[in-house]
């Protein structure tokens, strides 16, 4: 290839096979010399929809790239092998590498979460015998995709596993804010209040490998937060009505319990939550003596990041033994406006379907220009998308559930759909 490049020629290489989320996943990869500069081509053209932004963006330039000089590619394509998901010192196992695509299908622009998620629930489904569920407390800002990674993964693992075997039950503990509410997880004591209503936990009685997940966990009153200490450490609680064998317990070992927290444990001080008392001195960070197996290099590095955010968790109030016995802390970070577009073209694709339109591709000036800057969230500016693309949708209505697949294509303010 260099002496190719020496010469000013032009070289091809076929089928080559292209990283993990590219469609098609192989293609034909050439260059040529222009003058001074070097062109660099894919045929087909190649979309990509993985989590690195870096890969989405070179891929959105068009199937011809132009670049000032030969070394000039050849840096760009070592910086695109770099930034590729790589998942260092861990396990060579098929599900785990098919847990972190499923789940990266689904949520953009946060590998390293994906990653810390998907080896925690691989860890938890190679237990024969669990002793405890699975607990993971997703913290970051709001609508980085914390709420969207804890509903996708009840589907991912029973798309890995091939069988239905986890349901999702959901719950806002932003309505837990007394320290009766409790009562709403376990049951109402006989002659209560709420005795008859069916509480959250008795799931795990019609579905053993129950998802349990609890969004906005600073809201919740810490009397609320005491209840899971059993259940997370000894993975059983009791609950106050017999079930049809006559037994009070609940068993959760095969389940996994999701927490969501908007609070930023990544920061020095953390802000306190609502009713706790003032923290404790916390402990210095701890560290390994020995270097550990290359293989448990992922495992180190987690433990690390979980130790740093269980710190700041009881710095913000929550107690020392509960924060000790959630299996992983995993951090979001803020969405880049490259995700942030990419998110803007599914939602957009979402949006087709309501209107019974397959949308296979939307135009990234488009995704741009319809991208709010001053959104909250991507989910604040659905109705943006709404609003400019109802007429659209609504003129190809007499085309919808015919099998054809669309584009949105055309300039930002002359949007059109033609067929793909």
């Amino acid at each position: 290839m260099d002496a190719c490049a020496r010469l000013g020629r032009s070289y091809e290489f076929a089928a080559c096979r292209l990283p993990a989320h590219c469609r098609p996943t192989q293609a034909q990869v050439g260059f040529w010399r222009q003058d001074e500069d070097y062109l660099l081509y894919f045929r087909p053209s190649v979309s990509y929809g993985g989590g690195s932004a870096r890969l989405r963006d070179f891929f959105q330039r068009g199937a011809v790239q132009r670049f000032s000089g030969f070394q000039a590619m050849v840096d760009c394509l070592r910086q695109l092998d770099q930034d590729l998901v790589q998942l260092p010192n861990s396990p060579a196992n098929p599900l785990f590498s098919h847990l972190c695509q499923e789940l990266q299908s689904r949520v953009l622009g946060q590998d390293q979460a994906v990653e810390a998620a998907a080896f925690k629930l691989w860890v938890h489904l190679c237990k024969r015998e669990p002793l405890r569920p699975l607990s993971l407390i997703f913290y970051g800002p709001t609508g980085v995709g914390k709420s969207e990674l804890g509903k996708s993964i009840a589907p991912a693992l029973n798309r890995c596993l091939g069988e239905d075997r986890y349901r999702l039950v959901w719950t806002e503990l932003n309505t837990f804010t007394q320290a009766h509410s409790v009562y709403r997880l376990t049951g109402a004591p006989p002659g209560y209040v709420g005795y008859d209503d069916p509480p959250v936990l008795e799931a795990v009685r019609r579905c053993p490998h129950s998802v349990f997940m609890f969004d906005e966990l600073d809201k919740a009153h810490p009397e609320v937060l005491k209840i899971f200490m059993s259940i997370l450490d000894e993975g059983r609680c009791t609950a106050h009505r017999e079930d049809k064998a006559g037994s009070r317990e609940l068993d959760f070992r095969r389940c996994v319990f999701l927490f969501t927290t908007n609070t930023n444990l990544s920061a020095p001080e953390t802000r306190r939550l609502g009713f706790s008392p003032p923290p404790q001195p916390s402990a210095p960070a701890s560290s390994f003596d020995a270097p550990l197996p290359a293989s448990a290099g992922l495992a180190r590095r987690l433990f690390q990041a979980d130790e740093s955010a269980r710190r700041a968790l009881i710095r913000s109030g929550v107690l020392g033994e509960i924060a000790g016995r959630f299996n992983g802390l995993i951090g979001f970070r803020a969405m880049t406006e490259q995700d942030r577009r990419l998110i803007t073209a599914r939602q957009i694709t979402a949006l087709g379907r309501e209107f019974g339109l397959e949308i296979v591709h939307v135009s990234p000036a488009i995704a741009q220009a319809l991208t709010p800057a001053l959104a909250l969230s991507p989910r604040s500016s659905v109705p943006v998308l709404e609003g400019s693309l109802t007429s659209i949708f609504l003129a190809h209505a007499p085309q919808a559930g015919q099998g054809i697949r669309f584009r949105l294509d055309g300039t930002p303010d002359r949007m059109v759909l033609v067929p793909a």
